[in-house]
């Protein structure tokens, strides 16, 4: 690279610019292709239009990139840009993760935990191949700029023939477009520039308007007889419901549960979207997913705020990637920079640290309690990281961050081991909520906030914009057990576990288990109410 500085390479920016649109089109885009052509495969017949389809991306990027061309600008722009292709072009790649608005800002959110988990030597060859060595050569380069007049001349031509070629090949354009849209979403670096434009759009809006929304200004409990009610509810994080023994699986992968007689498994219920940073605001919230927005979820009271307001003792207690901003205003306990021997290690701790202590909140003082537990569950690709030694049954599992590396078999083995921890993990807060019963009325609620792709179709994690989405990323496990004294009608759970549900019932359903008395709830959307 030092040469390049000595030696410094004479070009005029519109080459440059022409460098980068042909770097652009033959690194980054292979998921691209990839759909074209699944659906245009690479025959006589079809190469014209594939010819044409080649032009057209090269002309649009070189419009979009010469509106840059100007001193200062240019060469900056160049590699922010080769650098969100190269991440880009690396998460599709490998993953089949597209960049979507929810996806981008599912990235931004992420934690150190996670981006440690997605660093590998694959990720470093994209980096170094698509932004480090053509970043090092744009720096050296010494530009030529091209005047106005020359500028517009080039784009005249360029827009004449992205013109001509849509004119010539509109009936292939047309089909493309109309019965291939999700194509679209692969076309690096257009779909995660526009999903960036998009994030920040939603955001700016979002905070021009912070007034927060009261629901009910004094929601309060109706009176009732008999003990204080004490509920669990747990969050998952990427568990999905195709992989639960419950729902048919032919693994045992919930040994424990499904011992029970005593428990009620939905298995038929959706997520509201296919990322934490949606699903989580979205489940807590009184909005379904049609109505749910991401202000909406930020400046509006929610499930825990109304019960807080009802004088009921709420706690959470995180292990994942944060409340994205739910428990804002109620007590939180925070493990993710725990150091608990023997759960947790120099990066992350098992899903077993927010057991740490829990009794002391169930045994303080007495009155109506909801803990909510926020899992690492199945996050991925490090699936294995996920659950303790002695919950590796099912082998061979994949060992690496990079799924790439393993077979499917290997993955589904190691993801499947999470799964059975869970089981455990469930199981383990039954028993102790059994142990609190001279106590309280209690009860445990389970959920997930969104699925998981494991290699189904070439698609790996989650994120996928909801409407293409795939089941594995929506399906999701929902699991109730109440003790004997807890006041639900038994008869209708067991008759209607297997109805279509989804994440629009948890907030109204968790308050009509605390009978709270508030404008926010609506009795169709309470799972537990016969209707």
């Amino acid at each position: 690279m030092l040469n390049f500085v000595k030696k410094p390479i004479n070009i005029q920016s519109s080459g440059l610019v022409a460098c980068c649109c042909a770097l652009l089109l033959l690194a980054c885009n292979l998921s691209f292709w990839q759909q074209t052509t699944a659906v245009y495969p690479f025959n006589l017949a079809n190469s014209g239009f594939l010819a044409a389809l080649c032009l057209l991306v090269i002309c649009v990027n070189y419009v979009l990139l010469s509106l840059f061309n100007f001193k200062y600008l240019l060469k900056p722009v160049l590699i922010f840009l080769l650098f969100i292709s190269a991440i880009s072009a690396y998460a599709m790649d490998s993953y089949g993760y597209i960049i979507s608005t929810q996806a981008f800002e599912n990235i931004l959110q992420t934690d150190r935990r996670e981006v440690y988990d997605l660093l590998t030597w694959k990720l470093f060859l994209y980096l170094s191949g698509i932004f480090i060595i053509p970043a090092c050569i744009i720096l050296s380069c010494k530009i030529k700029y091209i005047t106005a007049r020359r500028l517009t001349v080039h784009l005249l031509i360029t827009a004449m023939l992205i013109i001509t070629n849509l004119v010539v090949f509109s009936k292939n354009y047309t089909s493309f477009l109309r019965n291939h849209k999700q194509i679209r979403y692969y076309l690096n670096p257009v779909r995660p520039v526009y999903s960036g434009i998009k994030y920040a759009s939603m955001h700016l809006r979002a905070s021009s308007d912070v007034s927060f929304k009261i629901l009910d200004p004094a929601p309060s409990l109706l009176a009732h007889t008999g003990k204080p009610r004490l509920i669990v509810l747990v969050v998952g994080e990427a568990d999905r419901a195709a992989n639960q023994y419950l729902n048919g699986y032919s693994r045992q992968t919930n040994p424990l549960l499904s011992a029970r007689n005593d428990i009620y498994n939905f298995s038929n219920f959706y997520s509201c979207g296919t990322e934490t940073s949606v699903s989580v605001p979205c489940m807590f919230s009184a909005y379904t997913r049609e109505e749910f927005t991401y202000a909406k979820g930020r400046y509006t009271e929610n499930l825990v705020d109304i019960l807080h307001k009802s004088q009921i003792q709420v706690l959470w207690r995180d292990n994942d990637s944060g409340c994205k901003n739910v428990c804002d205003r109620i007590a939180v306990d925070d493990f993710n920079d725990a150091k608990i021997v023997p759960y947790c290690n120099d990066f992350e701790c098992l899903d077993e640290v927010l057991f740490h202590e829990l009794d002391k909140f169930m045994d303080g003082s007495v009155g109506d309690k909801l803990i909510v537990l926020h899992k690492k569950g199945n996050h991925g690709p490090a699936y294995f990281k996920r659950y303790p030694e002695r919950f590796a049954v099912f082998q061979p599992s994949c060992q690496s961050n990079e799924l790439q590396d393993c077979t499917i078999e290997q993955i589904v083995n190691a993801y499947d081991n999470v799964v059975l921890y869970t089981d455990y993990f469930l199981n383990k807060i039954i028993t102790d909520l059994e142990r609190h019963t001279d106590k309280y009325q209690t009860a445990m609620i389970y959920v997930s906030d969104h699925g998981e792709s494991l290699g189904e179709n070439g698609i790996y994690l989650h994120a996928m914009p909801y409407w293409l989405a795939p089941k594995e990323q929506i399906h999701i496990p929902f699991v109730f057990w109440a003790s004997k004294d807890f006041a639900v009608d038994r008869e209708y759970l067991t008759a209607t576990q297997h109805r279509p549900l989804s994440h629009d019932f948890l907030f109204h359903s968790v308050l009509g288990l605390f009978k709270v008395k508030t404008t926010a709830y609506q009795e169709q959307f309470d799972l537990f109410i016969k209707k």
